[in-house]
């Protein structure tokens, strides 16, 4: 965050950012969402972003973040956090790895039910990261969400023999295709039960996954 020496004397070193200044900052953010999910990534600027916070001004931006990119990805770890905290509370704590992977599914369906506009802005920055927000944490995180936490799950799932023989990396990258394919379903169709489409997913899974039996 950009800090100029009037502010650091206003607020005395080492007393941290004020309530009013992370404030401001989470409205930002909030309409970054907003703006994203409404028009796209390609036309969110600082302007129409200013506009749906009814803001003063886009200085009120720039003080908190560098420019468009830094913004962005302020937004996106915002946006992951919440969805993080809300596939947490659906998580049992002593589920086994069949289990653990079936709430994965189910949580991530409903957080799209949940949260449609931060779902929404979620694809639209993340598409957009590579070749405008090509940063090492922007990449690594990125790339954790869409399939790195499955595979972890898949690979650890196969070391206990929860899980049959089947490579990793493409189990993965289905998983994470058919829930894309939840987002663009519910965007046609509102009325769409995603709960039910979430088991749904879950339970075909579920079976891809299982070891053979003898």
């Amino acid at each position: 965050m950009q800090v100029n020496e009037e502010r650091s004397e206003q607020f005395g070193a080492g007393m941290g950012v004020p309530t009013s200044e992370n404030s401001r900052r989470a409205q930002i953010i909030a309409a970054t969402i907003a703006t994203v999910a409404d028009i796209g990534y390609a036309k969110t600027s600082f302007a129409r972003i200013v506009e749906r916070a009814e803001l003063s001004s886009t200085r009120l931006i720039s003080y908190h973040f560098a420019g468009k990119a830094d913004l962005l990805q302020a937004t996106l770890l915002d946006i992951i956090d919440t969805m993080d905290t809300y596939l947490g509370s659906r998580t049992p704590s002593d589920a086994d790895r069949p289990e653990l992977l079936r709430a994965y599914i189910e949580s991530e369906v409903a957080f799209l039910h949940a949260y449609p506009e931060r779902t929404r802005a979620l694809i639209e920055i993340g598409t957009n990261a590579r070749k405008n927000l090509d940063t090492p944490v922007v990449s690594m995180v990125w790339h954790d969400l869409r399939v790195g936490r499955l595979e972890r799950q898949l690979q650890q799932g196969q070391r206990e023999g929860a899980f049959g023989s089947f490579d990793v990396a493409v189990m993965a990258m289905t998983i994470r295709q058919a829930l894309d394919g939840v987002s663009a379903r519910f965007a046609e169709d509102p009325e769409l039960d995603v709960e039910a489409y979430g088991r749904e997913l879950a339970e075909l899974f579920d079976r891809a996954t299982r070891p053979a039996q003898d």
